[in-house]
């Protein structure tokens, strides 16, 4: 069962539509920048109707930055508490997510937000010292399928590549893959992003997932490259 219309909703699909064991939970507040309380109402509430139905095991999305204590902000703390609801419902997993790549229409994902401040040519305001992790949404879900069809699945696990770029590097990437340069301000700030990617590893060389050194570029050069589709 899918709850979600989304791009992890749509990636999860074709293995886990019809699987009445198990609910994908892809629904809710996605944008790091929400702070509408309404919005986390409203996850809360699906999310906790959900779990108490039946017994199928119920797949959340977290984030691979609840782990970072400076993180603070409404959605944060937020994510924290649906994480614990899902883990105390004694039947969740939660795969926690870094930066999601793939074809969607949404602005307000990492990487079309970088897109487009470059082909538009607007001032793109980076914090050097701050981290991010990208990754195919195919690769998420081809990782995920394994793990959670593998047997007793852990309870919490990173969905990531071994990759933790500085936001200015990956700013490079993308003028190399568009073609044209950032107008760019750096500010000294930013943390390191701290991701425990063992199994999501493992298991990506079990299936033939290529994570390796230029993985970011080839990402990039999929979804945002002069053959990729809209």
């Amino acid at each position: 069962m899918i709850v979600g219309s989304g791009l992890v909703a749509r990636a999860f699909a074709q293995r886990y539509a019809e699987d009445d064991s198990t609910i994908i939970f892809a629904s809710g507040v996605s944008n790091s920048n929400e702070t509408d309380p309404e919005a986390f109402a409203r996850e809360r509430a699906m999310l906790t109707g959900h779990l108490a139905e039946g017994q199928q095991r119920l797949v959340y999305f977290g984030s691979c930055n609840v782990v970072n204590a400076k993180e603070h902000s409404a959605y944060f703390q937020h994510k924290r508490a649906m994480e614990a609801l899902v883990i105390g419902s004694g039947r969740g997993t939660v795969l926690r997510l870094p930066q999601v790549v793939g074809r969607t229409r949404n602005p307000n994902t990492l990487t079309n937000f970088l897109r487009d401040c470059i082909l538009q040519e607007r001032q793109l305001t980076l914090w050097a010292g701050a981290q991010r992790n990208l990754i195919d949404i195919d690769d998420v879900a081809a990782i995920a399928t394994r793990i959670l069809d593998g047997g007793a699945a852990p309870s919490v696990v990173a969905i990531a590549s071994p990759w933790s770029l500085p936001m200015p590097r990956i700013v490079d990437l993308f003028e190399q893959v568009l073609g044209q340069r950032a107008h760019r301000v750096l500010m000294d700030r930013g943390e390191a992003m701290a991701i425990d990617s063992t199994l999501s590893e493992q298991v990506a060389r079990d299936i033939g997932v290529d994570f390796g050194p230029d993985y970011p570029l080839r990402v990039i050069q999929k979804y945002y490259g002069p053959r990729h589709e809209t």
